[in-house]
C-alpha cells in the first residue's frame, strides 16, 4: 500500500521497545531494517516515551540521546541521517523555559521537529478493535474498523476546516498515525479515503515547506495539540473556535471499561 500510493513514511521510534534487560531484541530492529530498504525513513521519538511535562529537562534530554542508540547507526548504515524528532504526546513543555530548553536542545543536535497537523484517538479505536479480535466477536471488530475509517474521515474534515477558518486555506497536512492492528487492517481503507477527497501523497520534507509550519507557537500546557490548534490558541482563539472535533463513539469507550 506504501509504495503502491508513493507513501513515504516516517516511523517515529522509541529505541527502548527494541531491547530488553539491556539487548537488543534482534527481530525487532530487523523490523526497522526493513522499514528503511522499504524507502521509508525513521525518527527519534525519545527511548522511553517519557512525559517532559513530569520531568526535569536534564531527565528528558537523556531520554533523548538514548533514543539515539541504535536508530542513529542503522539511519546512517543505510546513508541517511537522524533527521527528525517527535515529541512523545506531542508534549512541547508546558512553560515557555522548558520548551524554549527543549527546542534549543534539538536545535544544537541537528533535529527537525516532526509537527501534527492532523491528530486523532486511532490508538483506542485499535484497542477496541483488538479487545474485540481476542474475544472472537468479529462482527463488533469489523464495525469498529468501519467506524474507524469513517471517524478519520471527519477528522479530516474537521482539521480541514479548522486550518481554512484560522490561515485561509487549506495546509500541507501532516498525519500522525500509529503502528497498531487497526491501521495494519484499515491503512488502505485509510488511504483510499484520502484519494477520494482529492489528497495525494508527499514527504514530510515537503510538507515542511509550507509556510505555515514557521508559525509561532506560544502554547504552553499540559497537554498534546495539533500545531494547528497551537498556532490558533497563539492568535488568540478560544472557545467556539475548537469545537466539532469528532469523538470517539460511544460504544467504544463503553467497551474498554
Amino acid at each position: 500500500m506504501f509504495k503502491i500510493n508513493k507513501i513515504i513514511a516516517i516511523g517515529s521510534v522509541n529505541s527502548g521497545k527494541i531491547y530488553s534487560n539491556g539487548l537488543l531484541i534482534e527481530e525487532d530492529a530487523k523490523i526497522l531494517e526493513l522499514w528503511l530498504d522499504a524507502g521509508m525513513e525513521l525518527a527519534n521519538h525519545t527511548f522511553s516515551h517519557k512525559n517532559y511535562n513530569t520531568l526535569y529537562f536534564s531527565e528528558f534530554r537523556n531520554d533523548i540521546l538514548d533514543g539515539e542508540i541504535y536508530l542513529k547507526e542503522l539511519v546512517e548504515s543505510k546513508g541517511q541521517h537522524l533527521k527528525y524528532f517527535r515529541h512523545p504526546f506531542l508534549f512541547r513543555g508546558e512553560t515557555k523555559e522548558k520548551a524554549d530548553s527543549l527546542q534549543a536542545f534539538l536545535d544544537s543536535l541537528g533535529y527537525v521537529v516532526a509537527p501534527v497537523s492532523i491528530d486523532n484517538s486511532d490508538y483506542i479505536f485499535s484497542w477496541a478493535y483488538e479487545k474485540a479480535k481476542y474475544e472472537k466477536n468479529d462482527s463488533l471488530a469489523i464495525r469498529i474498523g468501519n467506524d474507524y475509517v469513517y471517524y478519520m474521515e471527519e477528522v479530516l474534515s474537521y482539521y480541514e476546516k479548522q486550518s481554512i477558518e484560522l490561515l485561509g486555506y487549506n495546509i500541507k497536512h501532516i498525519l500522525l498515525m500509529h503502528a497498531n492492528l487497526i491501521n495494519a487492517d484499515y491503512f488502505g481503507e485509510v488511504v483510499n479515503m484520502y484519494k477520494r477527497s482529492g489528497y495525494s501523497f508527499i514527504t514530510l520534507e515537503e510538507a515542511l515547506q509550507d509556510e505555515c509550519y514557521n508559525m509561532n507557537d506560544e502554547f504552553f500546557k499540559k497537554a498534546g495539540i495539533s500545531w494547528l490548534h497551537r498556532w490558533a490558541y497563539t492568535a488568540g482563539k478560544r472557545g467556539d473556535f475548537f469545537k466539532g472535533e469528532p469523538e470517539v463513539p460511544e460504544y467504544i469507550e463503553n467497551f474498554l471499561k
